[in-house]
């Protein structure tokens, strides 16, 4: 997670070495459309050339019925009969499979549109005994949208996602279409009146802060999605929904095998944007909610398993399907800063309880400072944050000069908080009148939190590494990341840590120094490198750097933090990925996107962005010979995990 402030024959390939990947597509072949009795002069069913215009070579098409005045529009004389349900149906064909069929019940016209979808055919199985093929993303939001209480991140992740609020006020609601889940946002990011019942002035003034102070896409309340997604989603945008399920498949179409999907949760944020009868804030309820709703995402797809173990992974990778590894991303795990005194047995239960209930990925540490440990300190308003949830600033002291930081915490001003009186609803008054008084350091230097691991949290990590978790130290504070290193190494064999969303330092403690990245390449631990804002060629350099600090062999992966408030890939200028048969832009609804132009606009571009990555000098060799070997380098290390769980004391 990233923020800046509190407040029928298409193959998809990405490279050669990688030709498992390929996708035999199907195209939407429209072979009759009709509303119920309206008639026109086509002379091949009112609708069937028209629909066919629109949908025909398509892999997925949302399709809004016309009324009578827009069939004018288009040349087509049509008008209606008295006595007549004026319901839409389509029948379309995907390869030579039997005709499927879709309606919208009369009238048609003021109804959602009808979607078309051609599922892709099954892909052969990886052979046994041969090492996996496929990247990894390490660090990914599918459900955010549930996160913050359910009002920052808009837009439901597919068909029968939860929705906290449908473009139409339905709170709590399955989305029973596209549209209704990736629609127009003016139910949750626009504000009060009479055209938007359950909009809210003050979440919708924190939302457009929190997308400007993070020079993000900041487009105007009422804000339009699906179906010609006019508004966002675009590269740069930090609160819709990039993950839908058919932009998840076409990531996986480009060689994604691997993904880590993170409950995520600021309760500071949430207490910012969160109303009446919105969800909680609180870091426990909000990750719940996101696990089960993960779990329930998942297996409504059957491109796509959620892994549990590393035979798990094994298993679904060789089956040439989407492995989805289930983590938690919060500041507060469980809750426990609210238990006084905090004693082993209850990390140690709850713990127990995420792991029952599927979470094998996790962080002990995200933004602020916790029970078990300090945080990495590289933004002022985490200090707040940090105030709000804890009472206290963070305990800074001054780097010394090989720690390559230069970081210094700065007092904000009142007004930075003074929508709406946030900074009375967070409790920060006491924190304007009283900022910290922070020691000036010397040139080449700057401020680093003094806090490392508490007794809790060394307990904590090693509860983890009893059960075999995956353990990322991101966010930590070079302190508590150091004193991890240190607990992992002591264990026989030494027991992996990951950094999955990062890159080699130059101005804070959030990032790594090359001896830390070679601390965890020894341990077995995985790197997946961050790519916000960041473009192809930029992209490229960055892993290569990781790469080469690391040593040992190490592969990467991706660390790309889609939906967790971090700004997407944009193109680079230059870039000429070629769209054709073989490689067709991405599509939805009425939209197409050019990577050319747009970059990576959702999460499906990543396809786009490695063949743009693939001209960089050195990128298709890093691509085809590191990234590529991620789903195996992933494996193997889960693998050690868990069997070294029992060598832990």
């Amino acid at each position: 997670m990233k923020i800046h402030i509190l407040v029928t024959g298409l193959t998809l390939t990405v490279c050669t070495m990688f030709v498992s990947v390929g996708v035999a597509q199907a195209q939407i072949r429209v072979t009759e459309a009709q509303i119920g009795c309206l008639k026109s002069n086509a002379n091949v069913g009112n609708l069937t050339t028209i629909v066919g215009n629109a949908c025909n070579g398509k892999t997925s098409c949302s399709y809004k019925a016309p009324n009578e005045d827009q069939y004018k529009k288009m040349g087509v004389k049509a008008h209606t009969e008295t006595f007549c349900t004026q319901a839409m149906e389509i029948k379309y064909q995907c390869r030579q499979e039997p005709i499927k069929s879709v309606s919208v019940p009369g009238d048609a016209w003021d109804h959602p549109p009808a979607t078309l979808s051609c599922d892709p055919a099954p892909l052969p199985s990886q052979p046994a005994g041969a090492k996996l093929k496929g990247f990894v993303d390490l660090h990914t939001h599918p459900l955010s949208n549930l996160a913050f209480g359910g009002k920052l991140v808009y837009g439901g992740v597919d068909v029968g996602s939860l929705l906290p609020s449908d473009p139409d006020c339905k709170h709590n609601v399955r989305a029973g279409s596209m549209d209704q889940a990736l629609g127009h946002d003016n139910s949750t990011h626009g504000g009060s009146g009479l055209d938007n019942q359950c909009g809210d002035s003050i979440r919708s003034q924190v939302i457009h802060q929190v997308q400007s102070q993070n020079h993000a896409n900041n487009p105007g309340d009422n804000s339009r999605g699906a179906p010609d997604f006019s508004d966002w989603p675009k590269y740069d945008d930090i609160t819709h929904q990039k993950m839908w399920v058919d932009w998840i498949r076409r990531a996986y179409d480009g060689g994604l095998r691997v993904i880590v999907a993170l409950a995520v949760n600021s309760k500071t944020l949430g207490d910012m944007t969160a109303g009446p009868g919105d969800y909680a804030t609180d870091d426990k309820s909000s990750a719940d909610r996101q696990i089960k709703e993960t779990k329930d995402f998942v297996a409504r797809h059957d491109f796509m398993e959620v892994a549990y173990s590393a035979a798990d992974l094994e298993r679904i990778v060789r089956a040439n399907k989407l492995a989805v590894v289930l983590g938690i991303e919060v500041d507060n795990i469980g809750n426990l800063h609210t238990v006084r005194p905090l004693k082993n047995a209850q990390i140690s239960a709850e713990i127990t309880r995420l792991y029952a209930e599927g979470v094998r990925y996790i962080f002990p540490i995200h933004l602020v400072d916790n029970p078990f440990g300090g945080t990495a300190a590289y933004l002022d308003t985490f200090n707040y944050s940090n105030y709000h949830l804890t009472g206290r600033f963070w305990d800074l002291r001054c780097s010394n000069p090989a720690d390559s930081i230069d970081y210094a915490f700065n007092p904000m001003s009142k007004d930075f908080f003074a929508v709406a009186g946030l900074a009375v609803k967070l409790n920060l008054d006491m924190a304007f009148r009283n900022p910290p008084n922070y020691p000036k350091c010397a040139k080449g230097t700057g401020q680093v939190n003094k806090r490392g691991l508490t007794p809790e949290g060394i307990f904590a990590l090693k509860e983890m590494m009893r059960r075999g978790m995956l353990i990322d130290i991101d966010h930590m504070s070079q302190e508590s990341a150091n004193q991890a290193l240190q607990a992992a190494e002591a264990v026989p064999g030494g027991y992996p840590l990951n950094s999955g969303h990062n890159g080699l330092r130059s101005h804070n403690e959030r990032a790594f120094t090359a001896a830390q990245y070679a601390r965890i390449a020894k341990l077995h631990g995985m790197a997946g490198v961050g790519s916000a804002d960041t473009d192809a060629y930029m992209w490229i350099q960055e892993y290569d750097r990781v790469i080469k600090a690391m040593g040992n062999n190490a592969v990467a992966g991706f660390g790309t933090d889609t939906n967790g408030l971090a700004i997407g890939m944009p193109h680079r200028r230059g870039s000429q990925v070629r769209y054709d048969k073989s490689f067709p832009k991405s599509s939805l609804g009425t939209k197409s996107w050019d990577y050319n132009t747009d970059g990576v606009v959702h999460y499906g571009m990543l396809a786009d962005f490695l063949k743009d990555a693939r001209t960089a000098p050195g990128g298709a060799n890093l691509i085809d010979n590191n990234l590529m070997s991620g789903a195996e380098y992933f494996g193997q290390t889960w693998q050690k995990c868990e069997s070294l769980k029992g060598s832990v004391k």
